[in-house]
């Protein structure tokens, strides 16, 4: 077995200092005493730490400062807010500061305007506006999720394992008796979306099935969302609504549509959010821990972990997919 890499944490811990401490010696930056940062440099060289390659670009930052890409609309979805203050809490940490960028018309080539020293971009592609005159700053780029066609040019990624998560969903609504499982899918072209629908394909089709998935927009606005159920429904007796925001309207489209949640249709949303819980009835659906992935692309960012790491989505099961399996 290949040992671990040691990491910033390994070094603070050694060093008997805060990781903040580690990151402010290794990066020569002002904050610790000079005999504290002899001593943090010796235990890095004893445990053969390495800083990566974003580490070094943020050794010698001239700004302290990371810039934040979220995917335009977003801001108000609680997945990329919470992300954004799990990206600011570990920057916080490290003594870096956090710059929200704006978002560029599809016509602008030119970079956000930023004095930052690294970049953080969430469920981006290259046809983003605004990502390849990132991604040719030349400033290291860490992405959440793939950054689809340009997966080479990126210094790091924490993804989440859709597939893995996908089948466990499905495999929960096979279990609670779910025999037809319908699908509203966001839009093709981020790594996520493609994740997720290759997974229900191959489990839907492992088991005899055949796939019935609508698509709906990345932000998805009710009338959609309520069309697109009505266009399942009929044939369905499992509904799961993968854009986030999109379990209020799915709700409402069932009961306009006679059926009753948790009775006779299951429903989960695989974005989990705070309202999930607060439905009646209360809706299943995977927590993506959206604070600890923001956290980890920053701490990816500053060379306190792997360049690749995988996160693992939890499974939160509540009323929405029945308290009995369907038919009992």
């Amino acid at each position: 077995m290949t040992p671990r890499k040691p990491t910033l944490r390994d070094v603070a811990a050694a060093a008997g200092v805060s990781i903040a401490a580690a990151s402010f010696a290794l990066r020569d930056k002002p904050g610790v005493s000079p005999e504290t940062r002899e001593r943090v440099l010796a235990v890095a060289r004893d445990l053969g730490y390495a800083v990566n390659v974003p580490a070094r670009s943020l050794r010698t930052a001239r700004y302290g400062a990371i810039g934040l890409y979220l995917p335009p609309g977003t801001t108000r979805l609680p997945y990329y807010t919470e992300f954004a203050f799990g990206v600011v809490d570990a920057a916080d940490r490290l003594g870096l500061s956090v710059i929200l960028l704006p978002h560029r018309d599809g016509d602008d080539a030119s970079p956000p305007t930023a004095f930052v020293d690294g970049y953080i971009v969430v469920d981006a592609t290259a046809k983003d506006a605004g990502i390849p005159a990132i991604l040719d700053t030349g400033r290291p780029v860490v992405s959440s999720e793939q950054l689809l066609g340009a997966e080479d040019r990126v210094a790091g990624s924490v993804v989440s394992d859709h597939g893995t998560a996908t089948r466990e969903l499905l495999d929960h609504l096979a279990d609670r008796g779910a025999e037809r499982i319908a699908i509203l899918l966001p839009p093709e072209g981020t790594a996520w979306s493609q994740n997720v629908a290759r997974a229900y394909e191959e489990w839907s089709t492992e088991r005899g099935g055949i796939p019935l998935s609508r698509r709906i927009g990345f932000v998805p606005v009710p009338d959609e969302v309520a069309a697109a159920v009505s266009q399942v429904i009929e044939g369905a007796d499992a509904v799961v609504v993968v854009p986030s925001g999109s379990a209020v309207p799915a709700l409402a489209a069932v009961a306009r549509a006679g059926r009753s949640v948790g009775d006779d249709l299951l429903l989960a949303a695989y974005v989990d959010e705070p309202l999930n819980a607060l439905l009646t009835p209360t809706v299943t659906a995977l927590d993506m821990q959206p604070r600890e992935v923001g956290a980890a692309c920053l701490e990816v960012l500053a060379g306190d972990a792997d360049r690749f790491r995988v996160h693992r989505p939890l499974l939160r099961v509540r009323a929405s997919t029945g308290a009995a399996p369907l038919g009992r």
